[in-house]
């Protein structure tokens, strides 16, 4: 199959939901490059060269996770490039394409295409009071649960993948820009104010380590917020950096050891099969160090 046209897929993950469909669009169009957002941060501007360009990334709070609003705010578009965004959700999505329009048109930009994927869930819902954390999440994320999931997943990249080739813009329900003026207006009404709160505050996810935890170091090596130390060879969850809610360092300890408040059960936790921790700390790396491209 030839396909001239030079794909740059930017993405962010915390337990492999995302680079799992980041990783699958690349499979399925050639000439397509991966690069994770986190390991441009320190870039003072970002210029992007693909004649398409994508984001993929998790929903969080019903909201775009921190670095992707960094990493937006740093980009220089082309007018001619094509760009499409794909999230992933595990329930109430709620409208994220409305807030990404409002962040890219600061930098002169349009969403072409914009589609969310229900995926498995990663946490109980840590920041929720503790009557609505949900105690039996562990068995939600079965494998026959998340093969259900998958197959859906599966059936909607094959129309992700078609809309990206032929440049097409949204008109179903994922639009962006849907034509109902009412519809608009609901939608600017329960999101935006939304995202101006999660914005300005620094909501604290509880968590903690109990007796089984063994220093291993691996929840510092995901957390891609840096939030994360070793102290005296135990987690150290530092009040002056900023967490991403994604829940690596619970999911990825191999003993089970991180907890939530209000979540004590050691029952399953979730990343998605294939991703492995390095996979999601291998995100903080520099951009030098990433070729991903597809012939």
């Amino acid at each position: 199959m030839m396909y001239m046209d030079k794909i740059e897929i930017y993405y962010f993950s915390g337990t492999g939901n995302s680079l799992h469909v980041a990783q699958e669009i690349q499979k399925r169009i050639p000439n397509t490059t991966l690069m994770p957002i986190l390991s441009l941060l320190n870039e003072e501007a970002i210029e992007l060269k693909g004649d398409i360009i994508g984001l993929v990334f998790p929903i969080y709070l019903s909201s775009t996770p921190v670095p992707v609003r960094e990493f937006i705010r740093k980009i220089h578009f082309k007018p001619e490039q094509f760009l499409f965004t794909v999230t992933t959700n595990c329930g109430y999505p709620g409208k994220v394409e409305l807030y990404l329009e409002r962040l890219l048109a600061k930098r002169g930009k349009e969403l072409d295409f914009y589609y969310t994927l229900k995926m498995a869930s990663n946490s109980p819902k840590g920041l929720q009071p503790s009557f609505m954390i949900a105690q039996n999440w562990a068995s939600t994320i079965t494998e026959k649960n998340i093969l259900v999931l998958e197959e859906n997943v599966q059936k909607k990249l094959n129309i992700i993948v078609k809309a990206i080739i032929n440049k097409k813009k949204n008109t179903d329900q994922d639009s962006p820009k849907p034509t109902n003026a009412l519809t608009r207006f609901i939608n600017k009404f329960l999101q935006l104010p939304l995202q101006w709160y999660i914005e300005r505050i620094n909501a604290k996810i509880g968590f903690y380590f109990d007796s089984t935890c063994t220093g291993c170091g691996l929840c510092e090596s995901v957390c891609p917020s840096k939030k994360i130390k070793l102290n005296n060879g135990k987690p150290l969850w530092q009040d002056d950096v900023r967490c991403y809610y994604c829940y690596a360092c619970f999911n990825f300890c191999p003993e089970q050891s991180i907890l939530v408040k209000n979540y004590t059960r050691k029952d399953g936790r979730y990343y998605y099969p294939g991703i492995t921790a390095r996979d999601i700390a291998v995100q903080k790396n520099p951009r030098k160090e990433f070729n991903r491209v597809k012939p």
